[in-house]
């Protein structure tokens, strides 16, 4: 609907005399030109009118790496990603992507000292053999035991750092259970359901159909902490999205076997005939 409704548009300005963009180019839909999405169809379904008189439409489309994403347009589904929940819950630890910023600063500045220091103590070893004209064994010696040293303290501070990585992300899901119980509390006739995904958690309003533009849903996305690039795409598309098959570089086999990478050609999937995809879905 998104892609008739914008071609009658482009061709109606055409008619017109407008100059517009007649092609444009593909990107994901977290860059700023990826909106609106553009994919395959692969098949519609429309359920009958709820409690509330309202239909609900579902389209299944393959993205850009192959997965199979179910767009739902009145079915509320937030998407939440790790790095926001521990950005929100240790901002002073973690940035928006959820990189982990004090230890390695401080692990940078600790390491950095030792290496200058090491250089100094090495120089002034070389000067004091050269001097008294000792064998440069000496030197290498003191070089094999300092790099020992360093990477027995680079394999501890590394130890420690996913420790804590580990226990941060442990602290996720108590949180988020948390966030629905306090929710559901305030707002009794409410419903929702929680599930894990390898990078965050999906919530699924089950207890009416929604909007993504009607306010409880903006209010909802805030409240969840929504991944804001998910947040954005709702919005332009007036769609929920759920990707409905893993990532491809996140299957083990298939990844040690080399057989596909995170920048698989979209070429393959958009060319592919129509019988293919037929059979690929029986």
């Amino acid at each position: 609907m998104h892609a008739k409704n914008r071609v009658a548009d482009a061709h109606e300005r055409c008619l017109a005399g407008e100059d517009i963009i007649r092609r444009e180019r593909k990107e994901e839909y977290n860059d700023s030109n990826g909106i609106p999405i553009r994919e395959q169809i692969i098949s519609e379904r429309t359920f009958p009118k709820d409690k509330f008189a309202y239909t609900t439409k579902v389209i299944v489309t393959r993205n850009s790496y192959g997965a199979q994403v179910a767009n739902v347009d009145n079915i509320a589904i937030i998407d939440i990603d790790n790095a926001e929940l521990l950005h929100h819950l240790f901002p002073d630890q973690y940035d928006r992507h959820g990189l982990i910023q004090s230890v390695v600063n401080q692990n940078q500045i600790i390491t950095k000292g030792l290496i200058w220091s090491l250089v100094i103590i090495f120089a002034i070893i070389a000067s004091i053999i050269a001097w008294q004209g000792w064998s440069w064994l000496w030197l290498i010696a003191v070089m094999i035991a300092a790099t020992a040293f360093l990477w027995q303290k680079a394999s501890k501070e590394e130890q420690e750092r996913q420790q804590k990585i580990n226990a941060d992300h442990a602290a996720l899901l108590p949180f988020m259970t948390g966030l629905i119980q306090k929710r559901i509390n305030s707002y009794p006739d409410e419903s929702f359901r929680l599930y894990k995904t390898p990078s965050g958690f999906r919530i699924i309003a089950t207890h009416e159909t929604v909007l993504p533009n009607d306010s409880i849903v903006i209010e909802w996305f805030a409240y969840f902490h929504a991944d804001p690039n998910y947040v954005r795409l709702c919005q332009a598309q007036q769609c929920f999205r759920a990707r409905l098959g893993a990532k491809p570089w996140r299957m083990t086999e298939v990844t040690e076997r080399e057989v596909l990478s995170k920048d698989i050609p979209t070429t393959d999937f958009w060319s592919m005939p129509a019988d293919d995809v037929d059979a690929e879905e029986k």
